[in-house]
């Protein structure tokens, strides 16, 4: 390897790390990652009117869940899941979303998970870690890496800040049925993550997180599609990331 290539691989390494601690203080980048299901995906692309519809797709929702994700370290401070599950209320019903009422079935069963973990690297070659499930485009989190980390001329910032542990909010649409035994179908998930969770406190910027992914609820983020918006305010930069599709096991 060049020595040019070496150095400037060293200085990746070496000063990244400050970078993003300066990075942190004057901004919160969120990034999202949605995906539906394959079905509905097709059906909209063809279908225009009913795409852009939304009282005709599914929306009236019962939120069943807003539970920990198991991770190797912990939060650095409990977090009030009754509070992520109001502003996550308050956010559906800005987007079109209708808690079930007494006399009505839900078409949806929402399920909440948060804490800190890993995603698989959108900007990696390998597969490790990746599966297929029926949703356009998703990922589940881990409690432990789930690739190596590769570096390149162009991609090694990128793939090295995606490879390292999240904080994490991941919202899940299950389809609802009244029989008990039948297998769960999930129809969408958003996922938002930050960095650095040794030093986020996600009591105080889950309100953030939510609003940056709720614009995307039910609405699929393409395949190796990348999308900035900055915000006005100093805290406001929400990244849109590439993703990939990743298999959810067995769990609602």
């Amino acid at each position: 390897m060049k020595p040019l290539l070496l150095a400037w691989l060293a200085a990746v390494l070496l000063f990244s790390p400050l970078l993003r601690a300066q990075e942190n203080t004057t901004a919160l980048d969120i990034n999202v990652r949605s995906g539906i299901d394959m079905d509905e995906h097709h059906r909209r692309k063809h279908d225009l009117a009913y795409a852009r519809d939304i009282s005709k797709h599914l929306n009236i929702y019962l939120l069943a869940s807003v539970t920990p994700h198991p991770s190797v370290a912990a939060l650095i401070k409990e977090v009030n899941a009754i509070a992520i599950a109001r502003e996550l209320n308050r956010q559906l019903a800005a987007h079109g979303f209708k808690p079930v009422q007494p006399d009505q079935q839900p078409q949806i069963i929402i399920t909440v998970e948060y804490g800190r973990g890993y995603l698989p690297n959108p900007y990696s070659d390998d597969d490790n870690g990746k599966a297929h499930n029926n949703l356009t485009n998703s990922d589940k989190f881990h409690p432990w890496p789930v690739s190596e980390i590769f570096f390149s001329i162009g991609e090694a910032m990128k793939r090295q800040r995606a490879d390292e542990e999240k904080l994490i909010i991941q919202i899940r649409a299950w389809r609802y049925s009244p029989d008990p035994n039948a297998k769960p179908v999930m129809l969408w998930m958003t996922t938002m993550n930050v960095d650095d969770p040794d030093h986020r406190d996600l009591n105080e910027i889950y309100e953030k997180l939510l609003a940056a992914g709720a614009p995307h609820f039910d609405q699929p983020i393409d395949h190796d599609h990348e999308l900035i918006v900055r915000d006005e305010v100093p805290e406001g930069q929400v990244k849109v990331g590439p993703l990939e599709v990743v298999k959810d096991p067995k769990t609602k």
